[in-house]
């Protein structure tokens, strides 16, 4: 994660080291309300947040849960939350085989009619995380080369009903 953060990928455990313990537990917070939704969280310990390691979209390129993720998106948008750094590398599976997301660091809490992960900062009236700023949107139809649409190009869209 380079400036904001440090990760270490662990077999059992991976560990997000942020530069204050507030930061840590800004994201811990994600993993607590919304745990359905993510890997487990083991611990928050100062600085470092600590996960279950689960495989990621990225590493497992024939795993493309799109109806899954889709539905994970929409539950997560009915709580009035959106992730806003969807991605290739930030999903993962959980042991059934279902999507769970990770790095929920940019997330936020406001309500809208429409999902920043699903439909798009634009669409949604969701701002872009700061920490994206300058940079493509991370979200389902974003055109940058790890988003959902552009790596699992097996026509899915995030409103089609096929997924």
């Amino acid at each position: 994660m380079g400036r904001r953060a440090a990760v270490t990928v662990g077999r059992s455990h991976t560990v997000k080291r942020y530069g204050s313990p507030a930061a840590a537990a800004a994201e811990a917070l994600w993993y607590t309300r919304l745990p359905w939704a993510a890997p487990r969280l083991l611990d928050v310990d100062g600085a470092a947040l600590v996960i279950e390691t689960r495989p990621t979209a990225r590493a497992l390129p024939g795993w493309q849960p799109a109806a899954a993720l889709r539905e994970l998106l929409q539950a997560v948008h009915a709580e009035g939350v959106h992730h806003r750094d969807v991605h290739v590398g930030n999903i993962v599976q959980a042991d059934d085989g279902s999507p769970l997301l990770i790095d929920w660091e940019t997330a936020l809490k406001r309500p809208s009619p429409l999902s920043y992960d699903l439909d798009g900062p634009e669409a949604s009236g969701i701002p872009v995380p700061a920490i994206h700023e300058g940079l493509t949107p991370q979200w389902w139809g974003s055109p940058q080369k790890s988003s959902i649409r552009m790596r699992w190009r097996n026509g899915c869209s995030s409103t089609s009903p096929a997924g």
